[in-house]
């Protein structure tokens, strides 16, 4: 009798120990569980944070916001960029009357729906002459830009524009020295894009077409300029880009009353350098230079502007 309740205490001592054992078991096994559920949800929240937030981590690096500057990439509705500008340009004495031009102005681009972009900017100009000098508004831009591809495989990005330039400036036909180019003037332009990581290589071709207008009783008729512009974009790091290009302008003769003026087509020629830092993630600093290589343009012109990202 006594061997029996010995064998059965045994017995039941021996299932509770396997019953703790098994509870132990499972526990582990629940808290396994629950690791890799939070593994997997963090994973999935982490992959739908890329989904929404791409363009944000990628238009705050210094290529992509270069790359507005240059048109080849538009902001995302609804954002916006405040652009503040300096500038200055000289010419030489030898090259006629003009002698240096500083100019301040502030531009606003704004993303909008459908991948598009509106751009207002606004002028303020000084210009010095050997006659004399002047001070005053510009010519206020606008252009509205649309992006028509999107940079796949072999296929470049490709970015539309249409802009118009307000003869808002004083045009200097009166005798006095201008501050703008007495012209209203409807812009159209295509930039393509394409990528090479670290690089992106960017061109671009436009056409303004300056309306006639009547000055002392002729009708004067600009001639229309047509645009390539070639260059590309270093990625140094994610904060800092190098810009190098070159600006071509093969401007139309120009006719008064009908009849063409002698030697007034000309190519304009330019090789623009910039670099680019981001300065806090919000505003980034450009710094450029852009100097003659023929045709009637400064010598050089400096440029800083500071785009700030809202």
């Amino acid at each position: 009798m006594i061997r029996t309740l010995l064998s059965v205490a045994l017995l039941v001592l021996a299932s509770r120990a396997a019953w703790a054992q098994g509870v132990e078991e499972l526990q582990r096994m629940i808290k396994e569980r629950d690791a890799k559920i939070r593994e997997l949800t963090e994973r999935i929240d982490a992959l739908e944070r890329k989904k929404t937030e791409p363009e944000d981590e990628e238009m705050n690096r210094a290529l992509e916001r270069a790359l507005v500057q240059q048109g080849g990439l538009l902001l995302r509705a609804p954002s916006y960029e405040l652009q503040p500008e300096l500038s200055y340009a000289h010419w030489d004495k030898s090259r006629g009357l003009l002698r240096h031009e500083s100019e301040a102005a502030l531009s606003l681009r704004a993303g909008l729906p459908w991948e598009s972009q509106v751009q207002v900017r606004v002028p303020y100009v000084h210009l010095a002459t050997a006659a004399g000098s002047a001070t005053g508004l510009g010519d206020i831009g606008f252009s509205l830009s649309k992006q028509f591809v999107r940079e796949s495989g072999f296929l470049p990005g490709l970015v539309g524009s249409l802009g118009w330039l307000s003869r808002t400036g004083k045009d200097g036909f009166d005798g006095g020295v201008p501050t703008g180019g007495g012209f209203n003037v409807p812009q159209a332009g295509l930039t393509a894009v394409k990528r090479a990581d670290p690089l992106v290589f960017y061109g671009g071709v436009s056409y303004a077409a300056p309306r006639a207008r009547q000055i002392a009783g002729s009708k004067v008729d600009p001639g229309d300029t047509t645009g390539l512009r070639f260059g590309s974009i270093l990625a140094a790091s994610p904060e800092t880009s190098v810009n190098v290009g070159l600006n071509l302008g093969f401007v139309s003769t120009t006719r008064v009353d009908g009849q063409p003026v002698p030697d007034s087509d000309t190519v304009l020629g330019t090789l623009q350098i910039g670099f680019g830092s981001i300065l806090t993630r919000r505003v980034m600093l450009n710094v450029s230079g852009e100097f003659r290589v023929s045709g009637s343009v400064p010598n050089f012109r400096l440029t800083a502007t500071l785009p700030i990202r809202f």
